[in-house]
Parts: structure tokens; sequence; C-alpha cells
């Protein structure tokens, strides 16, 4: 008897401890979420949400919580000045998802709306800032802003030497806001025109009287006038028309985040770069979409989404880009050249701009010597900035260094580079750009759209502007292109532009010249394949210099004036 009252507790005692642990499992899913509704942030109440979001995000900070979770509607953040204040920021906190609503149908149906003091080419610190987050994911989020950056409308007067504009509704009418970063479109397609563009940034701030715009009577009307010809020479009636008041600033940025998972997330309207990610390591994109609303035409005057300084794995799929002024997407990390060599093993490099991140113990360096790449391992690293602000590094490494290496000598940053880089299933349309620059190894670039692109899609390092490395291993296949590339990038022209800028090389393209031929100092860019893509209504459809190692094959060419351009090329192998 005594038995079975031991057996009956040990089993009874087994039974609460079960218990327990479901409830203490069940409380933890319960639990595992912070709402901002808790903190007294309510969506489309007009009320400044700033503060009841950022007490929510201090509370991540001593909890276990694996989630922040806003409700359907508009919160409203007021910054005051975009140019000193961020608007939210997380470091530190690992596993935490930052996570909207959706609709019905699935798109995003929580949007983060800066409200802020306009200023012509204003600065604007970031909507969202992730630093140092491990297993960070954002997901189901607009991002927007209020008065929006940009605005639109259609030219209905040229005098030639001024033109209006009636500004379409929903869009902002600000009396002395600037004509940066401007391009005409096609309002029966709302297609962007296949010319340069108006005005770009630097040009606008030298001539700043001439690029001012005022409200030509009754605001109510809408209707704006620039007193410049040379816009006027440029426009003509009847055409749309799109500005930004400048070019600067990151809206949303990651900066040190390891597992980065990025869904559902649009983006209305940017101050500056859409998005920007600096030092990640292995980075999960899906159904990232850049878009401007209704009447708007543009998004934002930079990149939508640039990869500066990034590692690991990187997979963007189901990417749809439009009205981006600048690139669709950038991929790059920077080349450095030596300062001084301290001794055999250790150098100090210079980088070309003052933006510096660490070179990770255990990764490599690339020294160029024509065009032979020899590597060596680093031991230590830390920043040492050189006179006057200019990037630097102290590195130390396993060995020493070949013996060839000098202050001219070329040298590629791995632990800035990507080990894969996959765009799939993606579009990219009227953008006043490049739809992707890649100087990057190991890239796929499958089954996507490219329509209506400035610039071509370019492959290439540049090597004056100090970024790279030089891309080698990549795949372009089964795309779709179509009126694309009609403006030369590093002096190359074409849907897909494949060529390395070199040192003291001249940026600017002249349309009177042909493309520059490859400079004999430039590295080759090795083993590139071109295969199965439709190119259309292109001036130039592939054009390739500089590579070891090409491979053009499969590909269709329908209404292309001149299907396959190859200059400087080793190892063709062209079957088309």
């Amino acid at each position: 008897m005594m038995l079975m009252n031991s057996k009956n507790k040990m089993i009874s005692h087994a039974a609460c401890v079960l218990v327990g642990l479901l409830l203490t499992a069940f409380s933890t899913t319960l639990y595992a979420q912070v709402r901002v509704a808790d903190f007294g942030a309510v969506p489309n109440d007009s009320k400044n949400d700033l503060e009841a979001i950022r007490s929510a995000i201090k509370h991540l900070n001593t909890s276990a919580v694996k989630k922040l979770i806003f409700e359907a509607g508009v919160y409203d953040l007021d910054v005051d000045d975009a140019a000193k204040n961020t608007a939210l920021s997380i470091s530190n906190i690992n596993n935490l998802t930052f996570e909207g609503a959706v609709k019905a149908n699935k798109e995003p149906a929580t949007t983060l709306l800066r409200h802020y003091k306009f200023k012509n080419n204003l600065s604007a610190k970031n909507i969202l800032y992730i630093n140092n987050c491990t297993n960070f994911s954002l997901k189901n989020i607009i991002f927007d802003n209020a008065p929006r950056y940009s605005t639109a409308g259609e030219v209905v007067a040229n005098d030639g030497k001024s033109i209006t504009v009636k500004i379409f509704d929903g869009n902002p009418v600000l009396d002395g806001s600037m004509f940066y970063c401007a391009n005409s479109w096609d309002l029966k397609s709302k297609s962007l025109l296949p010319v340069e563009s108006i005005t770009y940034g630097g040009d606008v701030s030298s001539k700043a009287n001439e690029y001012t715009w005022h409200i030509e009577g009754d605001p109510s009307k809408r209707l704006m006038k620039l007193n410049s010809p040379s816009a006027a020479s440029k426009v003509h009636i009847g055409e749309g028309l799109s500005w930004h008041y400048g070019f600067n600033g990151v809206q949303v940025l990651f900066e040190k985040c390891n597992n980065l998972n990025v869904d559902n997330v649009w983006t209305y309207n940017a101050i500056g770069f859409c998005m920007e990610a600096q030092i990640c390591e292995n980075i999960h994109a899906s159904n990232v979409k850049i878009i401007a609303p209704a009447n708007q035409l543009a998004v934002g005057s930079r990149d939508g989404w640039k990869l500066y300084a990034c590692r690991g794995t990187v997979v963007m799929d189901n990417i749809y880009m439009e009205g981006v002024r600048w690139d669709g997407q950038n991929v790059h990390g920077s080349f450095v050249w030596p300062h001084q060599i301290i001794s055999k093993k250790k150098i100090w490099f210079k980088k070309k701009y003052a933006a510096a991140f660490p070179i990770k113990a255990g990764s490599k360096i690339g020294f160029w010597n024509g065009q032979q790449e020899v590597f060596r391992i680093v031991d230590t690293s830390y920043v040492a900035k050189l006179p006057g602000n200019v990037g630097g590094f102290m590195v130390t490494f396993t060995t020493p260094v070949p013996d060839f290496v000098n202050a001219s000598t070329l040298c590629t940053v791995y632990s800035w580079n990507i080990n894969s880089y996959t765009l799939s299933n993606s579009t990219f349309k009227n953008i006043a750009g490049c739809a992707s620059i890649i100087r990057n190894t190991n890239v796929s670039i499958l089954n996507c759209k490219f329509s209506n692109v400035m610039y071509p899609l370019l492959i290439g390092a540049a090597i004056e502007e100090g970024e790279g490395g030089i891309p080698q291993n990549i795949k372009i296949t089964g795309n779709y292109f179509e009126s694309s590339g009609w403006m030369a990038r590093h002096n190359v022209s074409g849907a897909i532009a494949i060529r390395t800028q070199d040192v003291n090389e001249k940026l600017d393209y002249d349309p009177a010249k042909k493309d520059l031929p490859l400079p004999l100092t430039t590295p080759y860019m090795k083993n590139i394949t071109i295969k199965n893509n439709i190119i259309k209504n292109c001036i130039t459809g592939i054009n390739a210099a500089g590579v070891n190692g090409l491979v053009i094959s499969g590909n269709q060419f329908i209404n292309v004036q001149e299907k396959i351009k190859i200059n400087a090329c080793l190892n063709v192998v062209n079957d088309q």
C-alpha cells in the first residue's frame, strides 16, 4: 500500500511538473510580445506616437520579448528637425521582430509617417535605425513622410525662359522649394521618358536662384513657376515632371546586423536613400516594395536599397522598385591603398572617403599586381584615420605582404564583400539611374524584369570612386529588359553593361563620344555569363569590356540597334 501511495505521489508530481511546463510555455508565448498600444501609441488619431513607441522599445531592453507589434493604421512620428533627430532606434537586441499588421490581401497595413519641418536639401536622419541586432526581422511596414520630399505635376506652359507646372493632387506645393533630381514623364503611360535627367544635385545647389520654384497666383490653383531657360529647353508642354527637394539622408538604416530579414516592407516616399544596410551579414529580403502612390511619380532622390560592406549570403526575392531617382540596388564594398608600409607584415591603409568599418581578423585582403591578385590573411586590424579625416586602417597580416606592394597598389577588402548575392523574381521600373549596380563576387540575377531604366544594369568596380571589389562569377539569366540603358554609366551604355572604371578616369559621359576603351591598368573581371535573357527596344543590348571568361548564349533581341558589343575581353564564348 505504501508502494502504491509512493507511486501515485510520483505520478502526481510528474503531472504537476508537466502542467507547469505547459503553463510556462503558454505564458512565454502569450507574453513574448510587446504591443505599442500598451504604451499609448494609437494609430489614426493624428497624435504624436513617437515617445510611446520609444517607451515600448525601451521596455524591450529589460524583457525576454520577441516581437514589437503595431496595429493597422498610421502612426505619426513628429521629429521636428529631421536633420538632428532620428525617429526610432533599436540597438543590441537580438531575436527581435518589428512587425506591423496586414490587410486581407497581405499588403502591409501599418504606416510610420514622419512629420518634420521642411528645409531644402535636408540631410535627414533615419526614421528607423537598427544597430548591432542579430536575427532582426522587419515586417509589414510602410514608410512615408509628411510633407513628402518630392512632388510632381504636368507642364502647362513653357515660353523658353520659364516653365509652369500644375501640381497633381496629393503632392506638396511648397513655395521656395528647389528643383533637385528632376525627370520628365509620359503621363499617358506614366513612364519615364528616354531622355537625360533634367537636374541632378550639385548643379542645382550652384544655381539656386535659377532652380527655385515659386507659387504662381492663387495657391489653390496649384500652379508653380520656375524661371530657368535651361529647364525650359529640356521639357515640353503636356509632359509630366517630378523633382525632389534634396538628395541627402538614409531613411531606414541597418548597421552591424547579422541574419537580417526584411519582409513585406514598402516605401512611399524617402528623404535620400530608402534603405541602406552597412556591414551586415546574411540578409534575406522578400516582398520589398518601393513605389510612388497615386500621382506622385517618384519616390526618393537616392537609391532604393544600398548594400555597403556587407558579408555572408544575401537573397533578394520579389523586390519591386519604381520611381527611384538614382539606383535601385547598389551592392559594393570599398578598395583601399597602402598609405604607409610599416613593416613586412603591417600596413597603414587609406580609403577613398571617411566612412570606415572594421576589417575582420581572419578575412583576406587581395593585392592587385596587374591582372594577378595575391591574398594575405588579416591578423589584427583597427580604424586609423589619416590626416584630414581620410579613412584609414592599421592592418597586421599573418604572413609578409608581397614585395610588389607600394602606394599605388589596388587592394580589395574581402571582409566587405558579400559571399553570395542573389536577386530573383524582381521588378525595376521607371528609374533614373541604374536598376542595379554590382561590384561584388558570386552574383546571380535571375528572372527579373527591367523597364524604362535610364542607365544599364551595371557590373563593374568604380576604382576612382573607391567602390569595389572586382566582380567575379556573375550569372545574368532569364531576365527581361525593355527600353533601358539609353544613357551611359562608367562611360558605357546598354541594357546590360559590364565595365570597370579606372583610376583617374572621368565619370561624366560625353554622348558625342563612343564608349571608352578599357584602360590597360584595370584588373579584368572574371567568369561572367549572360544567358537566356530577352532584350527589347534598346539602343544597345549587351555591352561588355574587360572580362576574362565571358559567355553570351541564348539571348533574344527584339528591336535592338546594336545587339552585342565586346571590347578588350579574353576567353569569350558568344553563341548568339
